[in-house]
């Protein structure tokens, strides 16, 4: 049999290597971000493809923000109605119970409430630092582009 030549292991070992150099840095959008930028681009395309006006594609942006103030209250108005039903379930509840039972459902729903507010509190905390975090890239960023200028102003 024979064997491998070293050569040949050294150069797959630095193809595998070398490869991470190539690799996308930037991770492409992912969430609101991506829905927003897939919005625009459906957006556009569709503007185009129905040969719009710009008095229409402002109309047809107006109408899209309208629906989508509707859609924001509709789900505010479905939050409340669900959290009337949880309270109407818990009195349901409290009904069947004893007084050393509802004593003692009582006690777990408030643990179970301090758990679900220590969770959102460290939800709303994370959200907050990731906010901030991208202020500050986008700062960062626009300090950067604004130094990058006059660099190119003077080459030219």
């Amino acid at each position: 049999m024979k064997q491998f030549p070293k050569w040949m292991f050294a150069a797959v070992l630095a193809i595998f290597t070398f490869s991470g150099a190539f690799a996308q840095s930037d991770p492409a959008p992912s969430g609101k971000a991506k829905m927003a930028q897939n919005k625009h681009h459906n957006d556009d395309k569709l503007a185009k493809d129905l040969n719009l006006s710009e008095d229409q594609k402002a109309r047809f942006k107006q109408i899209d923000e309208e629906y989508a103030a509707k859609a924001k209250e509709n789900r505010a108005a479905k939050k409340a109605e669900m959290a009337k039903m949880r309270e109407e379930k818990i009195k349901a509840h409290r009904a069947l119970l004893s007084p050393e039972q509802a004593a003692k459902y009582d006690e777990i729903m408030a643990k179970k409430k301090a758990k679900r507010d220590t969770h959102m509190q460290k939800k709303q905390e994370k959200k907050e630092a990731m906010k901030q975090k991208k202020s500050e890239k986008k700062a960062e960023k626009k300090a950067w582009k604004k130094d990058a200028k006059p660099a190119e102003e003077g080459q030219q």
